[in-house]
């Protein structure tokens, strides 16, 4: 990849197949991507972690997942388990991760639930987020643009040489703000609760998963910047 500086940081989540059966025949489980080595075009392996509420229903599950075969667990820590698995069949042949790199893209999150994989990757220009739409309806894969934004705007609000009002909204993105805004203002948070999910998706022309990530990602940004002490390096 090119030394050009990245420009264009990019949440989506994607119908790809690999693990999907698995993930939601056991609902409550969610798998963090490691790593995905290329070993040649017929072979990719890749090694995540896997949070779930029953473990070894989730491994059985990925045994009869046509996905991912060779499946090895290489440690417990805690709560969570790290896998190593081959991805074979339409895991493999609907992959969309040579296309993110032939873009140019960094895979800087990729997390796996029920409904689906949401990716976060960095592109070095937007012609990277039109090539990943498109290799996902070439692959008849459900693409949900989660959240879009310019990396110099992101890196400005954490050194701190943002404009004022942007400091003053504790970090958060335009689209954070308008979802958390509109969430409280519908009664959402209200005891007892004055209107559903999926009202509120309508309401905001997105889908459930879309307002539940873009809330989750509100909440936890305001929090960081609000109460915790930024760290330091030494």
């Amino acid at each position: 990849m090119s030394g050009d500086p990245v420009r264009l940081i990019v949440n989506a989540l994607v119908s790809q197949p690999t693990l999907l059966q698995a993930l939601r025949g056991v609902p409550s489980t969610r798998v963090i991507f490691e790593q995905l080595e290329t070993v040649d075009y017929e072979k990719r392996v890749g090694t995540f972690w896997v949070e779930s509420d029953d473990c070894d229903a989730f491994e059985a599950a990925m045994k009869t997942d046509p996905t991912v075969t060779d499946i090895r667990c290489l440690t417990t820590f805690s709560d969570q388990q790290l896998y190593r698995v081959k991805q074979v069949g339409e895991g493999q042949r609907r992959s969309v991760y040579p296309t993110l790199v032939d873009a140019g893209g960094v895979l800087q999150r990729m997390v796996g639930t029920h409904e689906g994989w949401e990716y976060q990757v960095a592109f070095p220009n937007y012609d990277g987020l039109t090539r990943f739409r498109d290799v996902c309806a070439e692959y008849d894969l459900q693409f949900t643009l989660l959240e879009k934004y310019e990396q110099a705007e992101y890196l400005d609000v954490i050194s701190g040489s943002a404009d004022s009002d942007i400091v003053a909204d504790f970090g958060l993105t335009p689209v954070q703000r308008e979802t958390l805004t509109k969430a409280v203002e519908e009664g959402y948070y209200a005891v007892p609760r004055e209107i559903k999910l999926a009202e509120l998706a309508t309401q905001m022309e997105v889908s459930d998963q879309a307002v539940t990530e873009r809330l989750r990602r509100a909440i936890v940004t305001f929090t960081t910047n609000a109460f915790l002490e930024p760290t330091s390096e030494a």
